[in-house]
């Protein structure tokens, strides 16, 4: 909700500096330009207080990004447990701005502040909204109260040829009204002219007509409920009140532009005297919100029989200079900007939780307590007494466990076992190839191949094997969970067998003795399938250029979680082209999944980065990835 906060926030700030900017080129333009440019400027305005899309940099952005920073600097100073730097030896280092210490920013007392104002900020948005929607209904019901409809035939058709001059297609109803003083138009998608109820002749009728007609071809109340969604959003804001007055001021301006555009001079005298015969009793109901009135008041009618009676054609070199002043307005628009609304941005901090947990919360990962003489995988919520043993120094031991296949066995191995549990397991003697001794456990599921001498001999060169990879955790009391025989004829059809069943362990154990055609198979299966858990299992078993294909492969289809699992096997120069090109692409979500195999060294260089880029999202995940690995 802060991030939202600040959003709403400066839009509402960029939105008031580019009213203020076109309002002080008022004087330049009013007399100058056509009154249609005039009134249709201002949707630039009500989108930029609208919609945060802006480039990465601009004033707005740059402003509360600087607000933040030193919000979280001034934290961070006065807090006792913020680290001074990455390197003490380092002297030269900036200081470090942790998630840690950003995260005791926003929970406590702002974060309260900006839920607070967040729900102050909708509930009054809300009953501004209702309100409105509320008056323009009631407004409808009053009209319609009134009503009757017009049947002569010579005012249809005057409005029938009135529809037919301005090329309106859409049926527009017309009724006569004894509730109102000044002629109306209602409706969205069925609009309708509705008339006083005095007399009027044919020339007024037919200016009438135009000008609501007008109105209705610009689609002037679909704009005029833009500019009410404007000021439900931004009620706190009293520019856009400014904005509303201006636009209801250029509707009308605009509109006369366009009917007396096509008259002659004493054609638009009668048009005048039409809008002024209006003026001398005031509407039994005003709302310009709900409708589009023909006169609404004697100041603005002074300003639109000036407008009309000295209106001229505008020449070339206006309509030159009018696209010019467009063009500086948008680009105004856009580099005025706001408070960064990247998606990735936003999301970042669930996104990199649950990528981070989903690569460290391993369910072949067991911590043993030797205190209470219980252990459990990582990723399970609890112990018994709620005893949350990552935080603890009691455990000694990182239990590890996967399917092997190897002279034609399939070997489920575990290993680092902890001593107290050797009771519980029957055992045996190995000697392995560098003539050291190891002392094998068998679960009760394999006690039968505790004795098996080829057996026993395939575990030995399993073990031989996984030790000259440097594979890690390093192998101590291994545990031999299953063994399987398996006649090299029946792999392909039990590997497939195994794929079917989502069977992890045997699958996996199968896999590395496919053949390499077989397995790239496998492998874009796998992957179209979305079988991330049948994926992990497999990739240490896959060459650097597969890896690499389906780095890229994920990469584009933004499979997050297979990107994920690839980068623990990724190339350290291929790890920086993509570290690299989420850096420049803002992804911090993706930038954050590489942390784990960069090198120390390599993320201070990133940190150093960040921060002399003002990228602050990027600095408090490195600065807090590094403070982590500290403790």
């Amino acid at each position: 909700m802060n991030e939202f906060m600040k959003i709403l926030l400066s839009l509402s700030v960029s939105g008031a500096l580019l009213l203020l900017f076109i309002l002080g080129l008022k004087p330049l333009y009013k007399n100058r330009f056509s009154r249609c440019w005039q009134y249709y400027i201002w949707i630039i305005v009500a989108l930029r207080f609208l919609f945060p899309f802006a480039p990465d940099t601009t004033i707005v952005g740059s402003l509360f990004e600087r607000f933040d920073t030193a919000a979280v600097t001034s934290e961070i100073h006065t807090s006792p447990n913020a680290p001074d730097s990455v390197n003490a030896d380092n002297s030269g280092a900036e200081p470090i701005q942790t998630n840690r210490d950003i995260a005791s920013v926003a929970v406590r007392e702002p974060l309260n502040l900006y839920v607070f104002l967040f729900y102050i900020w909708l509930a009054l948005a809300l009953v501004l909204f209702v309100r409105k929607i509320t008056v323009y209904q009631v407004f409808i019901q009053y009209i319609k109260a009134g009503n009757t409809d017009v049947s002569d035939i010579k005012t249809l058709n005057l409005l029938f040829d009135c529809e037919e001059k301005l090329h309106i297609k859409t049926r527009v109803e017309l009724s006569n009204n004894s509730l109102i003083a000044s002629p109306i138009m209602i409706g969205f998608f069925r609009p309708r002219i509705v008339l006083p109820a005095h007399k009027l002749d044919d020339k007024e009728l037919s200016y009438i007509f135009i000008h609501e007609l007008t109105h209705y071809k610009q689609k002037d109340l679909f704009y005029k409920w833009l500019i009410q969604l404007v000021v439900c959003v931004h009620w706190f804001n009293p520019f856009v009140y400014l904005l509303e007055k201006e636009v209801n001021k250029s509707c009308e301006l605009s509109c006369d532009e366009k009917v007396i555009s096509v008259l002659d001079d004493n054609a638009r005298r009668e048009y005048g005297d039409t809008l002024l015969s209006f003026l001398k009793s005031n509407n039994l109901y005003k709302n310009s919100l709900a409708s589009v009135t023909l006169t609404e008041g004697a100041e603005q009618l002074k300003e639109r029989l000036g407008a009309i009676m000295s209106f001229k054609s505008k020449t070339k070199t206006i309509r030159i200079l009018t696209s010019v002043l467009t063009l500086c307005i948008l680009l105004s628009a856009v580099f005025i900007g706001g408070y960064p609304a990247i998606v990735a941005d936003s999301s970042s901090a669930e996104t990199v939780s649950k990528e981070s947990t989903e690569k460290t919360s391993k369910t072949d990962t067991y911590i043993y307590d030797e205190n209470i003489g219980k252990g459990r995988y990582l990723g399970s919520e609890k112990l018994e007494n709620d005893m949350e043993l990552e935080n603890d120094d009691s455990y000694k031991y990182t239990y590890t466990q996967n399917g092997y296949y190897c002279n034609s066995y399939i070997i489920e191995m575990g290993w680092n076992l902890y001593a107290k549990d050797h009771q519980s397991y029957g055992m045996t003697e190995i000697i392995l190839k560098d003539n050291s001794k190891m002392t094998l456990y068998f679960s009760d599921t394999a006690h039968n191949y505790m004795n098996d001498s080829e057996a026993v001999s395939a575990i030995g060169e399993l073990i031989d094997s996984l030790k000259s990879t440097n594979v890690s955790p390093t192998i101590e009391m291994p545990l031999i969970i299953s063994v399987t025989p398996v006649a090299v004829d029946d792999i392909p059809a039990l590997t497939e067998t195994y794929f079917q069943n989502n069977d992890l362990i045997r699958f996996s154990a199968l896999f590395s003795a496919l053949d390499k055609e077989i397995q790239k198979d496998y492998c874009q299966k796998i992957y179209d399938a979305d079988k991330i858990a049948l994926f992990s299992a497999i990739v240490r078993n896959l060459d650097e250029d597969v890896i690499l294909l389906y780095a890229d492969k994920s990469d584009q289809d933004n499979k997050s979680n297979f990107f994920a699992v690839l980068s623990d096997y990724i190339k350290p120069s291929d790890l920086k082209r993509y570290a690299e090109k989420y850096y420049e692409s803002g992804n911090i979500a993706r930038f954050a999944i590489l942390l784990d195999n960069m090198a120390r060294e390599e993320k201070q260089e990133w940190l150093l980065k960040a921060q002399t880029d003002k990228k602050t999202n990027f600095a408090a995940v490195l600065s807090d990835d590094l403070f982590t690995k500290m403790r």
